[in-house]
Formats: C-alpha cells, sequence, structure tokens
C-alpha cells in the first residue's frame, strides 16, 4: 500500500487510517469494498448473462479444458454399440439362407437313401410322415443292390432263390431277362365267381353291343399303357410293313360271328377298393363248339384282376388300402376262314401310380374251336432269340433287356406261354415277348411278314397272308439297317418299358 492515500469521502491527501481533512475511516471501507467483490463474483459464478440475447452461458473455468476427452468416450462408446448392432442384424440376415442350404443339402442325400431303400426294401421312409424330421440325419451305409447277388425273398429272407417266385415281388431284381406274367396259368374262374364276386357291389358280364363302350364310346382307352386302335384298317392299307399298334382288322365271316363283350366289378375286397372293366369277344357258330376259346377270351380279360387279388389277400400287408383300378380293352386284329386272333392290353393302377401293364394274344383255330398253342407256333429254339435280336434292333432300335441278356435266357421266355406275344395281324406275325429286367419291366415285339423259316407246321392253314408287305425291301429302299441310330424312327412299336 502506498504511504498517502485519498479519502473515498472528502478526496483529501492524507494517510492511511482516519482521514485528517474529514475523520472517514478508510480501512474499513476499502475492507466492505473488498468484501462486495468477492460477492459479486460467486453470484457470477452461478449464473454469467452476456450480450442482448439474454442467452445463458457457462461461465468460462478449467472445467471446459476436458470435455473433448469426455466426447470421446461417449463417441467410442456410441460407435462400438452401433457396431454390434451392426453383427448382430447381419447374422440374423444371412441365418435363414445358411440353414436353408445345410437343409436342402440334407434333404437331397435322404432323398437319395430313402429311394434306395423303398426300392430294395419295399419301406416306406418319407420323412413327410414324421411330426419331428430330422433336419441332419445320420446316413447308413450304401444298399445299392449287387447285381449279382442272388434275388431275396423280403418276407423270407432264408427262402431259397431257386424257387423264389418274382412275380410276387415288384420289387424283384432280375439279374438277366425273365418272364412278367400276363397269361392265365394261374387263373381259376370258379374261385373268382364263389369267392371274390360276392362281395362286388356292382358285378356284370355282358355284351356290349350296340351300347355304350367306354372303351370305343368314352375315355377309358386313354388309361391304356399301350395303344388300342377300334378304327379299322384294310388289310392292304398300312403304310408301313411294321404292326406299330394293336388295331382292329375284323371282317365278317359266314362261319362264326363275334360278339363284344364287357366284365364291371366295382367293390370292395379285403380292404381293397376295387374298380375294373374288361373287355373280350365271344364267338359262336352253328357248326363249332367255342365253349373250350370262349372260356379262354374271357379269363384273359379278368387274370389281371384275379392274381392282384390273390396277391394283396396272401402278402403280409393285406391291412393296408388301396384304391385298385383294371383297364382291360381287346382287339380283333385278324380274322380269316381259319383263325381269329384276340389282342388285349392290360394296365392296372393302384392309387395313382402304374401298378401292371403288358399286352398278350389269343389264338383260335376257328374251323374245329380249338385253342392254338403259342409256344408251339413258331420254332423258339435254336438260333430264334439272335434273329430277334437283331430284327429288333432294326425295327425297334437298342432294347436294354435283350441284348445285355443271353439268348439261351432270352430263349426261356419265348416258351413260357405267360409271357409269349404272339398275334396274327394283316402284316404277317406279330411275336415278342412281356419281360422283367433289371428293376424293370415291359414288353417288345417285332413283325414277321414270312415266317415259314419258324414256322413249326404244327398247324395246318395258309400263310401266305401278311407277304404282302416286304419288309426287307422296305428297309432297303429306306436305307434302314442294322447299323440304325437309336430311337431313330424306322417304325414300328419299340414296345413299352417301365422302371420300377
Amino acid at each position: 500500500m502506498s504511504e498517502f492515500v485519498f479519502c473515498p469521502r472528502c478526496g483529501a491527501v492524507t494517510k492511511p487510517g482516519v482521514c485528517t481533512n474529514c475523520g472517514y475511516t478508510i480501512n474499513k471501507e476499502e475492507e466492505h469494498s473488498e468484501n462486495i467483490i468477492d460477492r459479486n463474483y460467486e453470484n457470477n459464478k452461478e449464473i454469467y448473462y452476456t450480450g442482448p440475447e439474454n442467452v445463458k452461458r457457462e461461465p468460462n473455468t478449467n472445467k471446459s479444458s476436458k470435455g473433448w476427452i469426455v466426447g470421446l468416450i461417449i463417441g467410442g462408446v456410441a460407435l462400438f454399440v452401433t457396431l454390434v448392432l451392426i453383427a448382430v442384424l447381419a447374422v440374423f440376415a444371412f441365418l435363414p439362407i445358411v440353414i436353408k442350404g445345410i437343409y436342402n443339402t440334407s434333404q437331397v442325400t435322404t432323398t437319395t437313401t430313402t429311394t434306395t431303400n423303398n426300392t430294395n426294401n419295399n419301406t416306406n421312409n418319407n420323412n413327410n410322415n414324421n411330426p419331428n424330421p430330422d433336419l441332419f440325419p445320420n446316413i447308413g451305409p450304401d444298399n445299392t443292390p449287387d447285381p449279382d447277388a442272388d434275388p431275396v425273398d423280403p418276407v423270407d429272407p432264408d427262402s431259397d432263390p431257386d424257387i423264389y417266385d418274382p412275380d410276387e415281388d415288384e420289387y424283384y431284381y432280375a439279374k438277366t431277362i425273365e418272364s412278367l406274367y400276363a397269361g392265365t396259368s394261374k387263373f381259376d374262374y370258379d374261385d373268382f365267381i364263389n369267392n371274390i364276386v360276392p362281395s362286388a357291389n356292382e358285378y356284370w358280364d355282358e355284351s356290349v353291343e350296340g351300347s355304350f363302350d367306354f372303351f370305343i364310346n368314352g375315355s377309358y382307352s386313354a388309361y391304356l399303357k399301350s395303344e388300342v386302335n377300334h378304327n379299322f384298317i384294310e388289310r392292304d392299307g398300312f403304310a408301313t410293313p411294321y404292326y406299330e399298334y394293336l388295331v382292329d382288322s375284323y371282317i365278317e365271316n359266314k362261319n362264326y360271328t363275334v360278339e363284344r363283350r364287357a366284365i364291371r366289378y366295382e367293390g370292395e375286397y379285403n380292404g381293397l377298393f376295387i374298380n375294373a372293366y374288361c373287355t373280350y369277344y365271344a364267338l359262336s357258330s352253328d357248326k363249332v363248339d367255342f365253349t373250350e376259346a370262349n372260356e379262354a377270351l374271357r379269363n384273359q380279360a379278368i387274370s389281371e384282376l384275379y392274381e392282384y387279388i390273390s396277391k394283396k389277400s396272401n402278402s403280409s400287408s393285406s391291412s393296408e388300402t388301396f384304391n385298385y383300378t383294371l383297364y382291360t380293352d381287346s382287339v380283333i386284329t385278324f380274322n380269316n376262314d381259319e383263325v381269329i386272333s384276340v389282342g388285349y392290353s392290360t394296365t392296372s393302377y393302384e392309387n395313382n401310380d402304374i401298378n401292371n401293364f403288358y399286352i398278350h394274344g389269343i389264338n383260335v383255330d376257328v374251323r374245329d374251336g380249338s385253342l392254338i398253342d403259342n409256344t408251339e407256333f413258331l420254332n423258339f429254339m435254336g438260333d430264334f432269340s439272335e434273329f430277334f435280336v437283331e430284327r429288333s434292333n432294326i425295327q425297334n432300335s437298342h432294347v436294354d433287356a435283350i441284348n445285355n441278356s443271353k439268348y439261351s435266357d432270352t430263349a426261356k421266355v419265348f416258351q413260357n406261354d405267360d409271357s409269349l406275344i404272339l398275334l396274327f395281324t394283316p402284316l404277317g406275325i406279330e411275336v415278342g415277348i412281356n419281360y422283367r429286367y433289371q428293376y424293370s419291366y415291359g414288353w417288345v415285339t417285332i413283325t414277321m411278314n414270312d415266317f415259314d423259316e419258324y414256322f413249326m407246321n404244327m398247324y395246318n392253314f395258309d400263310t401266305d397272308w401278311g407277304k404282302g408287305y416286304d419288309i426287307y425291301q422296305y428297309e432297303k429302299d429306306n436305307g434302314i439297317g442294322s447299323f440304325a441310330l437309336p430311337y431313330d424312327d424306322g417304325g414300328g412299336d419299340p414296345g413299352v418299358v417301365y422302371d420300377l
């Protein structure tokens, strides 16, 4: 403090303490003033105003110098939380795609394995029936069948394969070509009438001449796997020397008459819901007794129905329920004063799937009413099987069953009347077989315009019909030979093959 001060009251120069001019105590005033300044400072620390806008601001203290650190920390935390949220969203977005990809891969493997098991073991492993399907199943060992293994009866694995009947097992694996049952050797008409027909809601066997025929007038022909054509074609009106499908070729004959008949069966038998519509022809004459022939013609029409019911009734799965539908149509493929030939096309369905199909022929000597033994008409021994395969490769292209089997095995199928196909046609003889091969079955035929070389001479009648068509000249003129490419349209019907 200086030696002299100004008196705050009178302005006189005096020493500190009491003013010599007016007596004012200078020390108290200064202390009061300092107190006022300190109090105002404390008040200003709480609320600080500046400018005309009356904006509230924080005073500039040392705390503001640390705000950038706090902001950095808050920003880092916010960035971290954002990244975590993005990662979580990405996981939820791509997780369904990953799961779907794994599931699809698993399903492909499961489907393949299930198909193999169904084929080999006749077992339903469909995951659709499982309310809690395993998306990641354990895949078992490879169950691919050994083509060299003996056939095994799934019901009785210890049975002798030499007496095992493949016709009792639709999943039978045939290592080489074998016969497919398409005849009547197992048919028992009395058993059918006495034990099966009484369970039908509707059953009749009557003439359809002049009435509605579901094959000729209706739509049933569309359900046949092998075509039947009821539109008559003149004997010399075929476009090629190959017989392409079963076609009507009946010409009125003064020695006998024919009647088209149909058998209708509808009803339930041991849990089987059955609908069948089958046609056949009956012969009549004042001079010839056709009783035996008519029974054979009728039996062929319904043999498949009897065979199916018999197998289902005796099988271990007879408690299962099936809808079974059978269509058998027939047509006269040729007739004259010596012979009449009736071709049958049979197709059956189990639920909505094809159960079986084949074609067959019944041939009658109309001179005495006797049945012609198809296995005795041509000589199927010797080189006939080799000849048949060669002709089939020209007419039908490649057929695995006959090309991959020994000729001797094919010859055995020709000698089985239940599998043999033999029909008289305007083109000559249509001959072939219904067969099993591996997991498939089907039929194949060839056309023989000139069959004298293989004719057995067991029957005495003219064999000149059909020679108006020269199949060899036709092939020469059209460049058709044994090296025809597979599926080359050389004419004819290559038959039908169906995989189980």
